[in-house]
């Protein structure tokens, strides 16, 4: 079968952070945190900044990562602005996320493989918790315009 390609496609990727630590007497753990902000660069091309902490406060795991990556993406012209958000938050966020997952597995050396594997995500509450922050800011500082 012929492939279609999508819409989004990552067109960069830069590692702002990048720290892991590898403990291979550790336990396998699984805290973790994520923060993103998305944006459109000069050129065109819309950005996910994408903050992952994974283990940071665990005791004795087998991973730990702290990380902040920007991936660069291209979306299809034939694609409405109202849409373009929307694509860039769910299946981006997807995207980033999975770059950053093979990465960790990847760079991890002395951790078994089934052991490497950062579990899966819904992206959903997090891109609903984060727009309810982004709603409140906007009305602290309307409620603060005079």
């Amino acid at each position: 079968m012929k492939a279609t390609f999508s819409p989004l496609q990552v067109r960069d990727i830069r590692f702002r952070k990048l720290k892991l630590e590898e403990n291979p007497d550790g336990m396998k753990k699984d805290l973790l945190n994520i923060d993103f902000e998305i944006g459109e660069t000069d050129d065109g091309w819309y950005v996910i900044l994408f903050k992952l902490r994974y283990n940071i406060k665990a005791k004795n795991p087998l991973i730990k990562a702290d990380l902040e990556v920007l991936v660069f993406f291209e979306i299809d012209e034939e694609i409405p602005e109202d849409k373009k958000k929307k694509l860039l938050l769910i299946n981006g966020l997807v995207i980033t996320y999975g770059l950053i997952r093979g990465v960790i597995y990847q760079m991890c050396s002395v951790i078994p493989p089934p052991l490497r594997i950062l579990p899966s995500v819904n992206f959903l509450p997090l891109i609903k918790e984060k727009e309810q922050q982004f709603r409140e800011k906007n009305n602290e500082e309307k409620m603060n315009v005079k």
